[in-house]
């Protein structure tokens, strides 16, 4: 037979309101009472009905995560910091990934009735119009990755001072023809590593001409075949550069990767530098160079945002420190 409240509140001696309270954590409850509360709940194994409860707190404990991509473990790492800031608060995480399928979660969630969503996802793969939606139905919603009006909270990597480390850490070995593989158009909006490496390049006195943008095409993806296709592209122009940033650690891979089956060895013949700072991105051989990204900072980071907003109303919007860490993909340029 199905335990109720009310069964929970005569094990533990008190009103069934009371166990509501405890539950819901609504009320100040002394300390005594919510033990024998919780006690009561644990030994007869009560599993609150969320849904009726829901009704009643206007709250579901229910988030959503939409990832562009969960087979990259940039977003796996990720997700595993969300999902336990989440859990340890109580909320159901569900989940969501799919480049195609991003502007379907994002309609359906409104149906759904979670208390938040927070989007890591490429911008290009889902209507800003949408996430407007969550918002005007009180859903309250963190993004990344985005540009976004004040009133939607936002996290971001500081991604103009890592491109500032990487391009000075290439100049300093004497690197002056770099070029940058961005997944995206290299007029997007949406990419601060574009505008980081421009800057960083002005500032280090490197003329246009040194340096060379390698632009991604519609869908925009940044894994490891789209490293391989900018691979390509360079050396079909001959070997026009003596480094190159990539988006990300997939790109990154994907290019010497290329660039090793084409006689090029890394980093003698050509630096490359990746951007997240993945686990196997240590682990690979030649280890690589990358602008390291705090994964776990960064999911933390953004259910902390979430969950101020669903307790108190505020937005913020905060940006994570990166750091360069230098391995092995890098060196001086070889003399040609």
């Amino acid at each position: 037979m199905k335990v109720t409240r009310s069964d929970v509140a005569k094990a533990a001696g008190v009103a069934p309101a009371t166990v509501s309270y405890v539950l819901n954590n609504s009320r100040q409850i002394s300390e005594k009472t919510r033990k024998k509360v919780m006690d009561a709940v644990n030994e007869l194994n009560y599993q609150p009905d969320l849904i009726a409860r829901g009704l009643v707190t206007n709250q579901t404990m229910q988030l959503a995560l939409i990832l562009s991509d969960i087979g990259n473990p940039f977003y796996g790492e990720i997700a595993r910091a969300f999902e336990q800031s989440a859990l340890e608060k109580g909320y159901f995480v569900s989940i969501c990934s799919g480049e195609g399928n991003l502007d379907h979660y994002l309609e359906n969630l409104v149906r759904r009735h979670v208390d938040g969503a927070v989007i890591f996802a490429n911008p290009t793969h889902y209507q800003m119009e949408n996430v407007r939606k969550l918002v005007d139905n009180d859903i309250k919603v963190v993004i990344s990755g985005n540009q976004v009006p004040d009133q939607i909270a936002s996290i971001e990597n500081d991604y103009i001072s890592g491109m500032e480390q990487a391009l000075t850490h290439l100049s300093k070995y004497g690197h002056r023809r770099i070029a940058y593989f961005s997944c995206f158009g290299n007029q997007s909006r949406y990419d601060t590593r574009i505008d980081g490496f421009i800057s960083a390049a002005e500032k280090l006195g490197l003329h246009q001409s040194d340096i060379l943008l390698v632009e991604g095409k519609p869908p925009y993806h940044s894994d490891l075949e789209t490293g391989k296709e900018m691979a390509q592209e360079i050396i079909r122009r001959g070997m026009p550069v003596t480094a190159a940033v990539c988006t990300n650690d997939l790109m990154a891979m994907g290019a010497i990767q290329e660039f090793h089956q084409a006689g090029i060895k890394v980093p003698e013949d050509i630096s490359i530098i990746g951007c997240d700072d993945i686990m196997l991105a240590s682990a690979m051989i030649p280890a690589l160079t990358t602008i390291g990204i705090d994964k776990e900072k960064l999911g933390r980071g953004a259910f902390a945002l979430l969950y101020r907003q669903i307790k108190s109303g505020e937005i913020k919007h905060e940006k994570v420190t990166v750091e360069l860490k230098v391995r092995s993909t890098t060196s001086k340029p070889a003399v040609r």
